[in-house]
């Protein structure tokens, strides 16, 4: 007979896009607030090119310091697109650290390439709305914003 231990009946790491009120939104879920801001990440990036066509050559490296974790989660992501406008970055994946209310990121991928990401989004900015960082009664985090491109 096979043990099940409570924390394993959590829901897995992931990702999401969402709409409401006809925005686009994203959404990461993690076991941790650094991987509901990870996976909000790859959300984003999952709109403009699918991360398993990615291979990480490149490192994007962030730190950003804000007065509320809302606040955090958009800076965070502007820097994600700020690199994906600026340097065609695209990504992989993600590793955040969380001290408080200063965060220190990297992004893995590559320059955008059309032979193995496909007709790429043009990427130059974006605006978040309606962040929100939350953790569940059930202690998984979520993080999410409503994103205009």
């Amino acid at each position: 007979m096979e043990t099940v231990h409570a924390e394993d009946r959590r829901p897995r790491t992931h990702w999401e896009h969402f709409t409401r009120d006809e925005l686009l939104g994203v959404r990461g879920v993690g076991r941790s607030m650094e991987q509901a801001f990870e996976m909000a990440a790859l959300a984003l990036c999952a709109w403009v090119t699918d991360p398993r066509s990615v291979e990480a050559h490149e490192e994007l490296e962030v730190a950003c310091q804000s007065a509320d974790h809302e606040q955090l989660l958009a800076d965070w992501l502007r820097a994600v697109v700020g690199a994906m406008a600026g340097r065609r970055l695209r990504f992989q994946c993600f590793v955040v650290r969380l001290d408080g209310l200063n965060l220190f990121g990297h992004g893995f991928g590559e320059r955008a390439g059309q032979a193995r990401h496909g007709a790429c989004v043009a990427v130059t900015g974006a605006s978040f709305t309606r962040l929100s960082v939350r953790q569940e009664p059930e202690g998984v985090w979520t993080a999410e914003a409503l994103v205009d491109f």
